[in-house]
């Protein structure tokens, strides 16, 4: 027997969820679920599970049925698409920050003595590509922007970007803080779209 959500187009069950039916934002999870996790496999959390990135790009989708405009977009699925994975790349920026190093590359007390291998094969092949993905749609950054992302990625903080930028004869000599902290937030509006 057919469902009565398998007889609406993703765009009207978002446009349904939206106005508060909780059936149709139920159909639009399941629906997207295979989507979620195949973006997920894409990434790699450091110190984390696949669950928390597979949590992440949920949260994504969910976003993106309460968002969803068919006038600006006329393909729910691209767009939930992006908002999946943009959802999935902020958490793994945000868990690789300078704040979370000591968390993610703790050594138990059991494992003092040996060498642990913080990353295997996979890992690192999973964090290249997502780094290789991120620097593909940061071709709309000028210069200065594509300088300042990478080091901010490095985990660096403002105040040693705008050092590094003012001593290293970088393209601005007069950097400061707050011109760093701008060009952040550009760089997150152009990556957004």
């Amino acid at each position: 027997m057919k469902k009565p959500s398998d007889e609406y187009s993703d765009e009207n069950l978002a446009e349904f969820a939206r106005g508060g039916d909780a059936d149709a934002m139920d159909a639009l999870l399941t629906r997207y679920k295979s989507v979620v996790l195949q973006c997920a496999r894409r990434f790699f959390l450091t110190g984390g599970e696949r669950d928390d990135l597979i949590q992440e790009g949920m949260i994504g989708l969910y976003r993106a049925v309460l968002r969803f405009d068919a006038e600006r977009n006329p393909r729910f699925k691209s767009f939930a698409s992006l908002c999946i994975k943009r959802q999935i790349i902020d958490a793994v920026r945000k868990n690789n920050s300078a704040k979370n190093y000591a968390l993610n590359n703790c050594v138990p007390l059991d494992d003092l003595g040996t060498a642990p291998d913080f990353f295997g094969p996979e890992e690192r092949v999973l964090s290249a590509e997502a780094y290789e993905e991120l620097k593909a749609e940061s071709k709309t950054l000028s210069r200065l922007e594509r300088i300042i992302m990478e080091k901010y990625l490095e985990g660096k903080s403002y105040s040693e970007i705008a050092a590094e930028i003012r001593s290293g004869g970088e393209i601005k000599k007069n950097a400061t803080e707050k011109s760093i902290d701008n060009a952040i937030q550009r760089i997150r509006k152009k990556l957004k779209g």
